[in-house]
């Protein structure tokens, strides 16, 4: 297990002892702006939809589970309250006389990120709604789970991390470039430094069966690094629009994932876990990051494009093998042709 990729980075320790650069307090006022959250029903995703709500955003929560979606939705409620309680100074809250006008606006839009066909569906569902698209954030996908396919046929970490958000994003690519200016947020993780410099993405393997592939914290980090080529690729195609495009790595943060990593009978990743969670972030604290990309007026004023980001609103460099635009564009090309279903490999 090549924890030593991570453990050698300095970067993985800058996480802990730089400073919180966005707060609360920092987000702007995001009355009339519309914003899609995926994998919103909890942890970092809920936390995410309850601020931009709470800053006046109308708020998409993209998932699975509808059931799931109404009973975040109804949560939030309190939540925004909450938020707006524990930040009394915040500059743009949504206040408690604005429940008298019928509360946040909070939607449910179906998606199926393990299938790019329900994924590009749950897209056009949101085009046919004729709203612009001011913010996207990736946040759904899945750590630690057994082998499997997805309905399309590949590696479940990569073909929801990234796939299903790949067909869901491009799809959306014209209405947020209509939507100006615009942000769009790739959730990665740290774990895109796991996969080995000389293999990087096994795209050959992507398809095979399980015994042809390799353990499930490279499946999970090809698919982490997968995220933030896509970012970078994206930005790189849209460096002369105003929609900025930034990946992050939230930090380890306190939620269902937690769950994720205690479950793993490797003995070296289980030890690692838990001297991870002792570090561990709030879901509050943990959407930081994605909301400074999302919301701070610095990513316009000083032009942040195709960077990666830590806690809390920290730049650092991602693993260099990221930086390689033959790797980004081999990505793109095969997702691409994925989502035409020409990938029979």
């Amino acid at each position: 297990m090549p924890f030593k990729n991570v453990l050698s980075n300095p970067e993985f320790w800058k996480t802990f002892l730089d400073g919180r650069k966005y707060s609360y307090d920092d987000i702007p006022d995001l009355t009339g702006q519309v914003a899609i959250v995926t994998g919103a029903t909890g942890g970092l995703g809920y936390a995410t939809v309850v601020a931009l709500a709470a800053h006046g955003a109308h708020v998409f929560l993209a998932c699975r589970n509808r059931v799931k979606a109404e009973e975040a939705m109804e949560r939030a409620n309190t939540d925004i309250l909450q938020l707006q309680f524990d930040f009394p100074n915040a500059k743009h809250s949504l206040r408690f006389d604005d429940y008298e006008k019928g509360g946040p606006k909070l939607e449910f839009l179906e998606l199926e990120l393990g299938d790019m066909s329900k994924a590009r569906a749950a897209a056009n569902e949101f085009l046919s709604r004729d709203l612009p698209l001011n913010i996207l954030v990736n946040n759904g996908g899945i750590m630690n789970k057994e082998f499997d396919l997805t309905e399309d046929g590949y590696e479940n970490h990569f073909g929801i991390n990234h796939l299903g958000h790949f067909v869901f994003t491009t799809t959306l690519l014209q209405r947020i470039r209509e939507s100006t200016p615009a942000r769009i947020v790739i959730l990665s993780s740290l774990a895109h430094e796991i996969p080995p410099s000389n293999r990087a993405i096994d795209f050959k393997n992507l398809r095979e069966p399980e015994k042809k592939q390799p353990n499930m914290m490279v499946r999970y980090g090809q698919s982490k690094l997968a995220n933030v080529l896509f970012g970078k690729a994206l930005a790189r195609r849209l460096r002369n629009d105003q929609v900025w495009v930034n990946i992050v790595h939230p930090g380890c943060v306190d939620t269902q994932i937690k769950k994720e990593m205690l479950r793993s009978d490797n003995k070296a990743f289980h030890t690692f876990s838990r001297m991870w969670l002792q570090l561990a972030y709030t879901a509050r604290d943990g959407a930081l990051t994605p909301l400074y990309c999302a919301t701070s007026p610095e990513i316009e004023q000083k032009n942040i494009r195709g960077k990666y980001f830590i806690p809390i609103a920290n730049e650092l460099r991602p693993n260099p093998i990221s930086e390689s635009v033959d790797l980004q564009e081999e990505l793109w090309t095969y997702s691409e042709k994925a989502a035409r279903g020409e990938i029979k490999y």
